[in-house]
């Protein structure tokens, strides 16, 4: 339909240029750090603007809709266009909504809570002072009074913003044309709550037997710290407790915090130290040695003037410090900031970035409304599989980030697995639980602030208690929301056993991996200098939205849907050794 053609073509112009002033703004704010007054109104204006757009292109595109005008292609672009979201609402509905998510955000953001046994001194942040504080503290009242204290500050105080969100977000469900509000909660993966949810399940289920063993001997390890008392044998074991034992794993603890780890006189490889052994010392030598395992898969090197115009952040806050690649739509250019820290967790995700920098560039080729990502953290899955190839221990070992000879035997590996393990497998039930409660708020089987259904649900799937029983006197989900109160987590879920599934397909087709052959295991699958792998990458990033996720990952894995296997197959050893070491120590495994 030519009309239905000029209406796009019009479309993804306009949508552009306001796209490129809004990564502008946002750059600004990288640039100049969270509190730069000029850089937030710019973001405000941009926001503005995007608005009052997206609401003249809404009568056109449902006539458009309604007609069933086009080919797939064209369809495929309306469907894509951005919803009018909230700004469907009424005034009145539509101020209150906002300023609902913008209390509950910087209520979570900003609380400050008062010192343990000191309360005339409350300025403490949740991070880094509270969080610093518990796990560093022997003191299992100090740890037990935070832990209270910030779902008191953060979850009660907000029980009613809670509730009254819910229900305006089920009234922005409708006003999008979206009947069930739980089907409008999974849109951006483009399937219904039923589906999604079923997925979801599907991979829980899946990921049960290596939780389980996982949990058991975690469990046991917090009951040798602790005592019998405080962890009970065929209980959950006490979230409090868990939380620093876990949350230790992203500080990079000493090896001999673990009371347990598989091979403690092995200790952990600390790879900080590595990079400015082997000269790694800045970012840009950082930076090239990257692109070069990038082009060393076939993707096309980074050129030179890249760098030359690359802009350092601040480094006043290591959790704002990272390097990021930046997109246009309009400008035919991609832009990149970086993080002049040198450490561990910044060399990885310098793979994550120039991976984006890869799919920026390959999507670049279709209409603007079809170039974002099959779904949110798509594209953050494909670089945390960069990520992950770039930490095998084979890789690190060939670009002398590992010396000891012992990396690639299996207690070394163990302990590396371990760690990894306490980060990715205790992280997707909570994830899960965030979405599942609510999800069943959304659809009504469960009231919005019913605290006690939100512990049955923690309890069922993380195997984690509160210190104390929690009733319906308390309110305690906004407390573990780390997004805006409208995120969801699903697509981080995905993402996470997406980033293993994509690694267990190209260490396969490469013969690095096979399974049951113990020479040659998935994590130490080293796919550097693999070059086939670039032309299958790039022929999918280069769909962007342009088809479903599905047909996207039949692209890129040769199957449909995104598995657990992989992930499986990649904690395989880890696995085995938990079994083993549990039913040697007559560990329980489950609770009651």
């Amino acid at each position: 339909d030519p009309g239905l053609e000029t209406f796009l073509e019009d479309a993804n112009q306009q949508l552009a240029v306001i796209y490129d002033q809004a990564v502008l703004a946002q750059l600004l704010h990288e640039l100049r750090g969270p509190n730069d007054l000029v850089a937030l109104l710019e973001i405000e204006v941009t926001d503005n603007k995007l608005v009052k757009y997206v609401r003249t292109l809404s009568t056109r595109k449902a006539k458009f809709r309604r007609l069933d005008l086009g080919d797939d292609r064209q369809r495929r672009q309306l469907a894509k266009l951005p919803l009018l979201g909230y700004e469907a609402l009424a005034e009145r509905d539509l101020r209150r909504v906002y300023e609902l998510a913008s209390n509950m955000s910087d209520n979570y953001r900003n609380v400050k809570l008062c010192a343990y046994r000191q309360p005339d001194n409350c300025t403490l942040r949740l991070i880094p002072e509270v969080q610093s504080i518990v796990q560093e503290s022997r003191d299992l009242d100090e740890i037990e009074y935070y832990w209270f204290e910030w779902r008191r500050r953060t979850g009660l105080a907000t029980r009613h913003q809670f509730v009254a969100f819910m229900d305006l977000y089920k009234r922005t469900a409708k006003l999008n044309g979206y009947p069930r509000a739980e089907d409008y909660w999974f849109r951006s993966l483009e399937l219904g709550a039923q589906e999604a949810m079923t997925l979801l399940d599907r991979i829980m289920h899946g990921l049960r037997p290596l939780f389980l063993q996982f949990h058991a001997h975690v469990r046991g390890s917090l009951r040798k710290m602790h005592g019998e008392g405080l962890v009970p044998r065929d209980r959950p074991f006490p979230q409090h407790l868990a939380e620093v034992f876990i949350g230790n794993a992203f500080r990079r603890v000493q090896a001999e915090w673990y009371v347990d780890l598989p091979a403690p006189q092995l200790g952990l490889s600390n790879i900080t130290q590595e990079l400015h052994r082997r000269g790694l010392t800045t970012t840009q030598r950082v930076f090239w040695n990257a692109a070069e395992f990038f082009r060393g898969v076939g993707l096309p090197l980074l050129e030179s003037s890249l760098w030359e115009y690359a802009q350092p952040v601040s480094t006043d806050d290591d959790d704002r410090c990272w390097h990021k690649a930046w997109r246009y739509y309009a400008l035919p250019r991609t832009n990149f900031t970086y993080c002049p820290l040198n450490d561990e967790e910044r060399f990885f995700n310098m793979f994550e970035a120039q991976s984006d920098l890869h799919f920026y560039r390959a999507a670049s080729g279709q209409p603007t409304v079809l170039r974002e990502e099959p779904f949110p953290n798509f594209s953050d899955a494909v670089g945390k599989f960069f990520s992950l190839a770039a930490s095998s221990p084979r890789y690190l070992h060939k670009v002398g980030l590992l010396r000891d000879g012992q990396w690639k035997g299996l207690p070394a590996r163990l302990n590396r697995l371990y760690i990894q393990g306490l980060r990715v497998v205790f992280l997707l039930p909570v994830f899960y639980v965030l979405d599942r409660y609510r999800v069943e708020v959304l659809s009504g089987h469960i009231e919005a602030d019913d605290n006690e259904a939100y512990w049955r649900l923690t309890e069922h799937y993380t195997g984690s208690a509160a210190p104390s029983k929690r009733s319906n006197q308390q309110f305690d989900v906004p407390a573990k929301l780390l997004m805006e109160v409208d995120d969801q987590y699903a697509s981080q879920f995905l993402s996470i056993v997406l980033q293993f599934q994509l690694f267990n397909h190209f260490c396969t087709k490469t013969g690095e991996f096979e399974k049951g052959n113990p020479k040659r295991p998935l994590d130490l699958c080293d796919l550097s200098d693999q070059r086939g792998i670039g032309e299958q990458l790039q022929s999918a990033m280069a769909l962007g939205s342009s088809v479903h996720y599905r047909k996207v990952l039949e692209e890129l894995v040769g199957e449909p849907e995104i598995s657990i296997d992989g992930l499986l197959n990649y904690f395989q050893p880890l696995n085995d050794w938990l079994q083993g070491e549990n039913e040697r120590n007559n560990l329980e495994v489950g609770w009651k």
